[in-house]
């Protein structure tokens, strides 16, 4: 290329003696595609993102984009009538298409300077009939690169608009992973999801807030890392059981009660959120303390005796009948006191100690609970089956929850 161009020489086609900037902008015209062509191949040869076979596609993509900046430029010279050539919509186009490509600008700024470098080398140095004076010659390159900044800010438009894109794409993607991961209705392997969606960790946690959280939790920034969906006006988050502690503190700095589960396989989510849910429901019900972050795996025990309510409210007024019958005083200290023989079988001190009673307290509740159950107590499976019953129902009753002994009264009212 040289020192020589396209708007170089007296091959140029001579107008009448252009004076003026106006009139240097009409007589150079017809010399665009030649310099549209030209900066093509420099990009190409410059700006390795673009580069590509001369005769391609992408040459032909990026010389259209140029001869057409170019004669809109020439339009503002020419004092011409605005003409919509197309030239915002078509940066902003590519600089979208950079936001799901490169991932930056970067190309497009180089190419955009490069082009601005030839097309004012080619400016100043043109020769059509008679040179520009200097002084147009300053007007005509601050024209020039202030409309490359324009150019510039069509691009960063539509970067933006492309990365808005991106991410809305992105979190409507892990929001409907999230409802399939929960709802257990994934029709596609685990293994599939994309990993510009989310990379699918070995195994997951679940946290689940109190309905009163939803307003609280910035869900924009958990769904930055996680996995987020709002439920039942509830927030859930899926995440990587390796960031848990991470996750809990951040959580926690809400202001509000969250659950988390303990960790399980991902196509386990729905079993890590009925666990966090059963144990939010816990400590509104006084079986679980009151605590901004509940660890599911401290309270499995319980969990797992609530998960059925119904049974265990059967076998309560199947088995425990006669504890139900006391007045709620004897009812209190003697289903402590079995509860407690029951998890150590320690003895009557042992007992005692543990309770803050005198043994011969502990002797006396022991042989009025002998009374109550009699031969039952000697049953095995019986002995199962009481101990994780009073292991569930003895933190409802001593939160003040009367439900089982309603239910007794109820029954016993209604038999014949």
């Amino acid at each position: 290329m040289g020192d020589r161009g396209p708007w170089h020489g007296a091959e140029v086609r001579a107008v009448t003696e252009p004076q003026s900037v106006e009139q240097h902008a009409r007589a150079l015209r017809e010399l665009v595609p030649a310099v549209a062509a030209e900066v093509a191949e420099r990009i190409q040869a410059e700006v390795p993102a673009y580069a590509g076979r001369p005769d391609g596609r992408r040459r032909d993509v990026i010389a259209h984009a140029v001869e057409q900046a170019t004669h809109r430029f020439l339009d503002g010279l020419d004092g011409l009538p605005h003409r919509d050539r197309g030239v915002d919509e078509m940066f902003q186009a590519m600089a979208r298409a950079e936001a799901t490509g490169t991932g930056d600008l970067a190309a497009m700024h180089a190419a955009l300077r490069l082009a601005a470098t030839v097309t004012w080398d080619h400016l100043r140095r043109a020769q059509v009939d008679h040179p520009v004076p200097e002084q147009a010659r300053g007007r005509l390159a601050d024209a020039l690169f202030s409309y490359i900044d324009e150019l510039v800010a069509q691009a960063e438009l539509g970067f933006a608009a492309g990365r808005r894109a991106i991410r809305g794409d992105r979190r409507l993607a892990r929001a409907r992973l999230a409802e399939q991961l929960l709802s257990g209705r994934r029709q596609t392997p685990i293994a599939d999801v994309d990993p510009s969606v989310w990379h699918v960790p070995e195994s997951v946690v679940v946290t689940v807030s109190d309905p009163d959280a939803e307003q609280r939790i910035d869900v924009g920034a958990l769904a930055l890392t996680h996995l987020v969906v709002r439920h039942e006006q509830r927030v859930i988050v899926i995440a990587d059981a390796a960031n848990a502690d991470d996750l809990t503190a951040a959580l926690a700095a809400y202001g509000t009660r969250v659950a988390i589960s303990w960790p399980v396989d991902p196509t386990s989510v729905p079993a890590g959120y009925r666990w966090a849910r059963r144990a939010l429901d816990l400590v509104r019900r006084g079986v679980i303390p009151e605590q901004p972050v509940v660890d599911c795996r401290a309270h499995r025990t319980q969990i797992w005796l609530h998960a059925e309510p119904a049974l265990r409210q059967r076998m309560c007024q199947d088995l425990l009948k006669p504890l139900l019958a006391e007045t709620p005083n004897s009812r209190e200290i003697l289903s402590q006191t079995l509860l407690v023989w029951l998890e150590t079988r320690d003895s009557a001190p042992a007992i005692a100690a543990q309770l803050g009673v005198h043994a011969q307290t502990v002797r006396y509740r022991w042989k009025r609970i002998n009374e109550l159950f009699g031969d039952d107590l000697h049953d095995p499976e019986f002995m199962v089956q009481i101990t994780m019953l009073l292991k569930a129902s003895v933190p409802l009753w001593q939160a003040g929850d009367q439900s089982d002994f309603e239910r007794f009264r109820a029954e016993e009212g209604a038999e014949p």
